[in-house]
């Protein structure tokens, strides 16, 4: 398909139809059964008459694309994701984290002129820096789902070059990226484990998530890109495209006690420190 939408037949080159449906093609075939085109229309038959099998749900009958467990789950991923965002930015601004905020990472390796810093040396000093960068608008509510993948991966939110750096340094030394912390009700830190009832720590799978704003940063989220629709509406697109291996059973949601409480927080009825972490074990509640 060309840039303007129109079709170009990648056999005959002409618009209006592609190369399964040539009828030069055809005709060719027709005309010449041992011909490559004779194959190329067989084996473009025989595609077709397979029984389809859908990506998302692993079911014949439907592809991804006219699938009805894929189209529920992209209503209630944006209806999560809308929820949890509010959550995050209601967060956000009680912290002061924004662009602009100075920050300091309490347990970041990093580079500091020849030496290399980390947190349990001795002389450690902690980076500091100011948030130059908004929250992506891919950041995803999986984050704050336990025991899914984006649960427990080091995925930055946030970056800022360290003060003190060398200009001359390249960019990935003078960067520090930053990751989100636990945070009560909205990023739980404790999970279900993945081969039983053990318990699983958020902390002991991350890094540069202990860190503190020293001085806030912008306030104001509402022409940010977390709560713009346009850029959910890309969100969603990019989670359940093909390519990014996301499948039915892989499927995250909020359980009713987390999105109860999600939704109490946004709207004022609760404080944060009076959030809760989902099925944490007695002895760390």
């Amino acid at each position: 398909m060309s840039y303007s939408g129109t079709v170009h037949c990648g056999h005959c080159y002409k618009e209006g139809h592609n190369k399964t449906n040539c009828p030069r093609m055809r005709e060719q075939a027709r005309a010449n059964p041992d011909s490559f085109a004779a194959q190329q229309v067989a084996r473009y038959a025989q595609q077709k008459a397979r029984p389809k099998i859908c990506s998302y749900c692993d079911t014949s009958g439907h592809t991804r694309a006219g699938c009805e467990i894929v189209k529920r789950h992209k209503i209630t991923f944006a209806s999560d994701a809308i929820l949890w965002r509010n959550a995050m930015i209601k967060w956000m601004k009680e912290t002061g984290m924004g662009v602009g905020a100075l920050v300091r990472v309490n347990d970041a390796s990093y580079h500091r002129g020849d030496k290399y810093m980390h947190p349990t040396d001795n002389d450690y000093i902690p980076p500091v820096g100011l948030i130059m960068n908004a929250a992506s608008y891919t950041l995803s509510h999986y984050t704050g789902i336990m025991n899914s993948a984006t649960w427990t991966a080091s995925e930055g939110a946030f970056s800022f070059e360290c003060i003190g750096a060398e200009p001359s340094e390249p960019a990935y030394r003078r960067t520090i990226g930053i990751t989100l912390p636990d945070i009560p009700g909205i990023i739980p830190r404790f999970g279900k484990g993945y081969y039983g009832n053990e318990q699983l720590d958020r902390r002991t799978r991350i890094n540069n998530c202990d860190w503190e704003v020293v001085s806030p940063g912008q306030t104001d989220f509402s022409s940010d890109k977390l709560m713009c629709r346009k850029e959910l509406k890309k969100t969603v697109k990019h989670h359940f495209a093909g390519p990014q291996q996301q499948v039915g059973r892989y499927f995250h949601t909020f359980d009713s006690f987390q999105r109860t409480q999600l939704r109490d927080y946004v709207n004022g009825e609760i404080e944060l420190s009076e959030m809760k972490d989902p099925e944490v074990p007695e002895i760390h509640t």
